[in-house]
């Protein structure tokens, strides 16, 4: 097995753009960006109060816990982005490229290979856990790519009925897919980078938020 950290290009140029701007919030500041926005031909919704619904009328929460639903907009992406809970041991940002699609060999997949449950909508599915107040809610990205390989970005973040941006007392904290990060899909192997959301204080027990993230290829 080869492994190594996916480091982000070091020319990359400042960040531009407020939708950019926005998805930085939770990375940390020693992180690589990159000025390119998403291509004018990605088709994103970015309508997590529109599809918060079906999140609720398709789970059900105790009531002493919050249900969290990830939405990856990926259909411009080569790949559909998988989600597993993550390793106990597994370090929030890390990311890491593998020369292999076997998933008993990438360190960031547990050994249960344990891949959250899913909601179907007319997108992109939701992948949903559960947690509680203070709890983090740890899962791997994971990407598997056949292609050539190339470098896309996730552009911004969007959520309901909280998202985590720009608050002095979030409800959410997220450690995070990050807007404006340059990742890198590897030919015929595997991308994973560990990602956290936790609910604070302020969200009552029994709430079901739904988080929304886009991503693309870089525009040339």
């Amino acid at each position: 097995m080869s492994a190594e950290t996916n480091h982000t290009r070091r020319n990359a140029l400042r960040t531009l753009g407020s939708a950019v701007a926005a998805g930085l919030a939770g990375c940390s500041s020693s992180q690589e960006q990159t000025t390119a926005g998403p291509p004018e031909s990605a088709d994103f919704v970015q309508n997590p109060a529109e599809i918060h619904p079906t999140l609720v009328e398709e789970t059900s929460v105790a009531s002493d816990e919050i249900l969290i639903g990830l939405r990856l907009e990926d259909s411009s992406l080569p790949f559909t982005t998988e989600v597993y809970h993550a390793p106990p041991d597994a370090s929030v940002h890390a990311t890491r490229t593998y020369d292999t699609q076997d998933l008993s060999q990438v360190e960031l997949v547990p050994e249960s290979k344990r891949t959250l449950d899913t909601v179907d909508t007319d997108r992109e599915d939701i992948h949903y856990g559960t947690t509680m107040v203070g709890e983090p809610l740890t899962v791997t990205l994971v990407a598997r790519h056949d292609g050539e390989a190339f470098d896309w970005s996730s552009w911004d973040r969007t959520g309901y009925p909280y998202d985590g941006h720009d608050e002095e007392n979030p409800a959410l904290k997220v450690a995070c897919y990050c807007g404006g990060m340059i990742y890198t899909a590897p030919s015929g192997g595997t991308w994973a980078r560990v990602i956290q959301v936790t609910p604070t204080e302020r969200v009552d027990p029994g709430t079901n938020i739904l988080l929304n993230w886009t991503s693309s290829r870089l525009r040339k």
